[in-house]
């Protein structure tokens, strides 16, 4: 298994700080393996995306998700 290439969050745009992309390996532990990831953030990932895209922290602690939500139904 190769670590994701993409260092990029899929729901902000935002660094995802992902180690393992960053470095090009899984020998390094990413921050993630110890975070509790918000089940409402990875289901806001678009599908295309899924398994190819880490989260950010913020967007992983469902941080703004609330505010997200606000943005698209006033849209």
């Amino acid at each position: 298994m190769q670590p994701l290439p993409n260092h990029t969050c899929p729901l902000c745009g935002g660094a995802n700080q992902c180690a393992p992309a960053r470095a090009g390996t899984l020998d390094i532990e990413c921050w993630c393996s110890k975070a509790a990831i918000s089940p409402e953030a990875l289901a806001r990932v678009p599908v295309e995306l899924v398994n190819k895209a880490c989260l950010c922290p913020r967007c992983a602690a469902g941080v703004g998700s609330a505010q997200a939500d606000q943005s698209a139904a006033e849209a």
